[in-house]
């Protein structure tokens, strides 16, 4: 084979790749956006994607010129990179050129970002941040309105674990291809560095202590969120002496990163070292040693009196920030995940059937295709040519592409009840139980929704829906028809300002105004038609006993049992009749 047609061989395999890859990329995204366009949510998909996109693109370029821009720096410093060669018996160097060098750490870069792309923040956190959520509440020490705790302070702290993890795996990664080099070596019990390497970590010690400062700008406001007083009030002591030694240390931390960067880089290492000294020194003196001696030199009676105007701020914060019936988070707290299936409907057979009739149900996997839907099934049209080929693409379902397959079947993807309610409702937290229950005679799975957070101020903190909060109210409750598939949800009658934000940016990813619908459900399925006549409804037996036989017509309507139908019909009809005589 030449090497033109062996060139030319690998540039097809290349294109071929790269329309499989982009072909199957393209069939999700528009099965994605159908999926959110057929429950009517296709803003909140066009949000989810922009966010993503603002995310990964930024967030992934950053990272690749933060680590392309360090190790091609490190290349330059090496000079010329020779590898062995050898022709007929002769062995020489040869010198590796400039390009490939650049290449590689370009692809190493690349391999760091998408290290560092599962820290990256979520695309809820974004969203709330842009959102503009208001609480018209400001907390009393740093005068902030509540949502830059709730909404941007989330965001904030991802950002700031995204970026110490890019800078720390640079900087680690950076040092130790310098220690293969001769700019950087342990020589006669002292460590040797060229003047390049000097500058170079010069340069990475300095970003690492202005993210420190930033860290010491988030330390102010934990300690509102969870301070070090009793059950993790904020004290006394936070506020007169953590918050301004926090301050102090962010100044003192800049001035040293200045410092840093000036005698690395003209070669004065040892004020670096003790520029860096000092900050290590103030740090554990401000954070754990001036907070332990003032509260074991201070009498217990002045501490309890210094306490109590932080202890009533607390009792007022938390008041605001929880449902305000405190059964309901309180039995939270001390409920685990229940399996509604299985404490509503007492037997076996009788859960069986819920799920026999139903397209969505917790725990439900894979996917279902109505070929000839009855009822408004939320689900995406197949339709004909390019989008049933996206479908089929997307879904890896080829069997989508046969004929016998109506163009009008509708494809039902997420069944699972909370997997539904998650993707359409995102940023509210869901509570521990799905109930199923009946309106008229149609299932729905209901769950209760929350605007939770662990970031709301100065509030005590629960553990509820398993993980620790400041900030838990009912946001709305969330209804999913069991034969279509489509969610409903019921917003509270007085929301909090991230539910009403949330609720007036997507107005119609699901029906928040569902609340006649949820006041009508009952535990009891398949309610009977009541009778006309005056002493039936006086008669508890006759009642009964209608129930038990509309309820076996259903059940055998639904396993396709049409003699066992016609039995429990005839014998209702016995039933009325003889009331009748």
């Amino acid at each position: 084979m030449t090497p033109s047609t062996r060139r030319r061989l690998l540039v097809g395999v290349a294109i071929a790749a790269a329309i499989l890859v982009g072909g199957r990329a393209a069939s999700a995204i528009y099965a994605d956006y159908t999926w959110y366009a057929s429950l009517g949510a296709a803003p909140l998909w066009t949000e989810r994607s922009g966010d993503l996109l603002l995310i990964y693109g930024i967030g992934s370029v950053v990272a690749v010129v933060v680590a392309f821009v360090n190790l091609a720096a490190l290349g330059r410093s090496i000079g010329v990179l020779t590898l062995p060669r050898r022709l007929a018996n002769v062995e020489f160097g040869e010198a590796v050129p400039r390009k490939y060098i650049d290449r590689f750490a370009f692809v190493l870069a690349v391999i760091v970002a998408a290290a560092a792309t599962p820290v990256l923040p979520s695309w809820t956190s974004l969203a709330l941040a842009r959102l503009g959520v208001t609480f018209r509440e400001s907390d009393p020490y740093f005068q902030h309105d509540l949502a830059f705790y709730t909404a941007w302070l989330p965001f904030e702290k991802a950002a700031y674990t995204w970026a110490m993890v890019v800078v720390v795996g640079v900087a680690i990664l950076v040092v130790i291809l310098y220690s293969l080099t001769p700019g950087l070596r342990w020589e006669r019990a002292s460590l040797r560095m060229s003047a390049h390497v000097r500058r170079h970590l010069s340069v990475l010690a300095t970003l690492l202590l202005l993210i420190t400062m930033w860290s010491y700008r988030l330390e102010s406001y934990d300690l509102l969120i969870k301070g070090s007083g009793e059950g993790g009030m904020f004290s006394y002591v936070d506020h007169q002496w953590l918050l301004p030694g926090l301050l102090l240390l962010s100044i003192v931390t800049a001035a040293v990163a200045i410092t840093v960067l000036l005698s690395g880089w003209t070669g004065q290492l040892r004020i670096s070292f003790i520029a860096v000294t000092v900050i290590v020194i103030l740090s554990v003196s401000i954070q754990e040693i001036i907070p332990w001696m003032v509260q074991r030199f201070t009498a217990r009676e002045t501490q309890i009196v210094r306490e109590r105007p932080y202890s009533t701020t607390r009792a007022d914060f938390t008041r605001r920030a929880y449902t305000p019936n405190a059964s309901t988070y309180e039995a939270l707290r001390k409920s685990g995940v229940s399996a509604a299936l299985d404490s509503v409907v007492s037997d076996a057979a009788s859960r069986q059937l819920l799920r026999q009739d139903s397209l969505v149900y917790p725990g439900a996997r894979g996917t279902v295709l109505v070929a000839d839907p009855q009822l408004d099934v939320a689900g995406q049209r197949l339709g004909d040519g390019i989008a049933r080929l996206g479908y089929a693409w997307a879904y890896q379902a080829f069997d989508l592409l046969s004929d016998s397959v109506p163009r009008r079947a509708r494809l039902v993807t997420v069944r699972d009840v909370r997997g539904r309610v998650r993707a359409l409702a995102p940023v509210f937290t869901q509570g521990s139980m799905v109930e199923p229950l009946f309106h008229a005679d149609t299932l729905y799975w209901k769950l209760e929704l929350y605007s939770a957070s662990s970031n709301y101020p100065l509030s005590q903190h629960y553990i509820l829906a398993g993980e620790d909060r400041s900030y838990f109210r009912h946001a709305a409750t969330a209804l999913v028809n069991a034969r279509t598939a489509r969610v409903m949800i019921a917003a509270d009658p007085a929301p909090d300002p991230i539910a009403q934000t949330w609720m007036t940016a997507f107005p119609n990813a699901a029906d928040y105004r569902a609340p006649t619908i949820a006041r009508e459900l009952t535990t009891t399925p398949w309610s009977p038609v009541a009778s006309d006549t005056t002493s039936a409804k006086g008669d508890s037996t006759f009642r009964a006993a209608v129930t038990r036989l509309y309820n076996r017509m259903r059940a055998a309507l639904a396993a396709s049992d049409l003699q066992a139908f016609g039995i429990a019909y005839d014998s209702l009809g016995a039933l009325i009749g003889a009331t009748h005589r």
